[in-house]
């Protein structure tokens, strides 16, 4: 297929990918609420979950299909954009005051998500038992959550589903049910055609698939948390939108790395992906000194505004590393011809 047809195909992809996505959230909301398990710390477990499905559903497809660099990119790529440009808006949109007790939550995501990405950089092969590992982590974290009750505390599950009442297990539960299985199959088999056109794209343009995986992949998949974070700012509860972000981002390092480390035939050279996982790391650093570790306990504009030019600039570094010395959109004009 020539290089139109597979971005055609990639940003249709992308758009169910993203409507599936959206659906797939909105039910998980729905059914905590439901259950009343919003009320509990399994409703923060929950969001952060399903905020990360795409992210591990393309993973696994672009693993399944040897597709190596989509799938670590896209991973890397996604905390990338969750750090950066998701709270980087946030901050810029409406500053953020935290409590002590809130910053401890969040701080202890962040710092787990810091040490795991050390390791990576420490261990430049990790393969299954790595993977297995970090598969245990999420699972111990997500105990921990729920012995030390990180949940949504006043910003309840019930303001992302537009304040859904309390409903008995009618034909409303089990319509929603339905609803999720529906975002799923289309979740799964949208993955599909974004990991197959844009390992298509990557050849065509001589592009490392990683790069895909990292910036337009990555912006695909971080769709949830972004819908998540701008409806938590319009209800005015923006630690739902931050905590909610943090704990995909550990997600993303933990259950959704782990899948495909287990998943991998082989072990994954980590070396390839330096830039990548240092830009991660950078940004998670960042982060938690913004977050309050001096002392200030607050993300306003200014580190709103820090976060988004780091962005910018991963953008600009990864595609210039890419092609270095050539013009990224006169290469496309020049393919396309």
């Amino acid at each position: 297929m020539t290089l139109l047809v597979e971005v055609v195909i990639l940003i249709v992809s992308m758009f169910v990918l993203s409507k599936a996505s959206h659906t797939v959230v909105k039910s998980s909301v729905k059914i905590a609420r439901i259950t009343k398990l919003g009320d509990l710390a399994v409703g923060f477990l929950i969001v952060s979950v399903a905020t990360s499905l795409p992210e591990l559903v393309v993973s696994t497809s672009a693993i399944m299909s040897g597709d190596i660099g989509i799938s670590i990119g896209n991973v890397l790529g996604s905390n990338i954009m969750n750090i950066c440009l998701v709270i980087g808006l946030m901050g810029l949109l409406r500053p953020v005051r935290m409590t002590e007790k809130t910053l401890m939550k969040l701080s202890e995501m962040l710092f787990l998500c810091g040490i795991i990405l050390v390791m990576m950089l420490i261990s430049t092969s990790p393969g299954r038992g790595t993977g297995i590992n970090l598969l245990v982590l999420f699972f111990l974290f997500s105990l921990y959550s729920v012995r030390k009750k990180i949940t949504l505390g006043e910003i309840r599950l019930e303001d992302l589903s537009r304040k859904i009442p309390r409903l008995k297990f009618s034909v409303s539960f089990y319509k929603t049910i339905f609803f999720l299985i529906i975002g799923l199959i289309f979740l799964i088999v949208s993955s599909r055609f974004v990991v197959d056109s844009a390992s298509s794209i990557a050849s065509i343009l001589g592009i490392a698939e990683s790069i895909i995986g990292a910036t337009i992949i990555a912006i695909g998949t971080s769709l949830p948390e972004l819908t998540v974070t701008l409806d938590a700012l319009k209800e005015n509860h923006l630690k739902l939108g931050l905590g909610n972000t943090i704990g995909s981002c550990l997600t993303n390092l933990t259950l959704v790395l782990g899948s495909i480390l287990v998943l991998a035939p082989f072990k994954i050279n980590i070396e390839v992906f330096t830039t990548l996982v240092s830009f991660v790391l950078f940004s998670t650093v960042l982060l938690y000194l913004f977050l309050g570790r001096f002392g200030r306990k607050k993300l306003e504009r200014k580190e709103g505004i820090v976060l988004l030019i780091v962005y910018i600039l991963f953008l600009i570094m990864t595609l210039s590393l890419t092609i270095p010395g050539l013009g990224y959109f006169s290469q496309i004009l020049k393919l396309l011809k």
